[in-house]
């Protein structure tokens, strides 16, 4: 088995070209023990910071310090090691890795360190509880019951990423979302609740 990391970013945008201010992870080894990363990014806001909903632009008006912010180069160097050869664990993961590919190749770290099949926690929930409501199906006809209907007509997609969360006893109100760390957490909290926290 190999490395798992938690990771997010914060940009000033959905577009691709939109910069990152924000990286987080928490790198978790094979061994169980975990290491945290964090950093702001500095960036040229430009017009971007215009274009964002008047939530997120106060958000980063209150917790961007361009006086911590790293130079991309150190930043670069943060994201290489806190993912290098690991797998990704995210919420829309892509979203992410995309922007930090980028950050990485125009600072001369060249393809991106981490292993290519990137995991969507969103889809490793909605495939736990599928198989939760499956077995749970699968039982009550082997006792000679009909299931609940509710086991019957699950709902498909598309689905919302707070309903998933909570349906696995995860609140995403305990976490500091939208920002890089909070979401990091969410994301590793709901991982543990389905996987287990890696000590099993």
């Amino acid at each position: 088995m190999s490395d798992i990391v938690f990771m997010d970013t914060e940009t000033l945008g959905l577009d691709p070209l939109a910069p990152v201010w924000e990286f987080a992870a928490i790198r978790r080894y094979e061994n169980g023990v975990e290491a945290k990363y964090h950093c702001f990014i500095d960036h040229d806001p430009a017009f971007w910071l215009d274009l964002l909903p008047a939530r997120f632009q106060e958000d980063y008006k209150a917790r961007f310090d361009v006086q911590q912010a790293l130079k991309r180069a150190d930043a670069a160097e943060m994201i290489h090691t806190a993912t290098d050869g690991a797998h990704v664990i995210g919420a829309v993961p892509s979203f992410d890795t995309e922007r930090l590919a980028r950050i990485l190749d125009q600072t001369g770290w060249g393809a991106p360190p981490w292993h290519y099949h990137l995991i969507d926690i969103e889809n490793v929930v909605m495939g736990y509880l599928h198989g939760v409501a499956a077995r749970a199906i699968d039982e009550a006809r082997m006792r000679g019951e009909e299931p609940y209907p509710a086991l019957m007509n699950r709902p498909g997609p598309p689905y919302k990423s707070d309903d998933l969360s909570r349906a696995v006893n995860v609140d995403p109100n305990d976490f500091d979302r939208h920002t890089a760390m909070g979401d990091v957490l969410w994301t590793r909290a709901q991982w543990d609740a389905v996987m287990g926290n890696g000590d099993e």
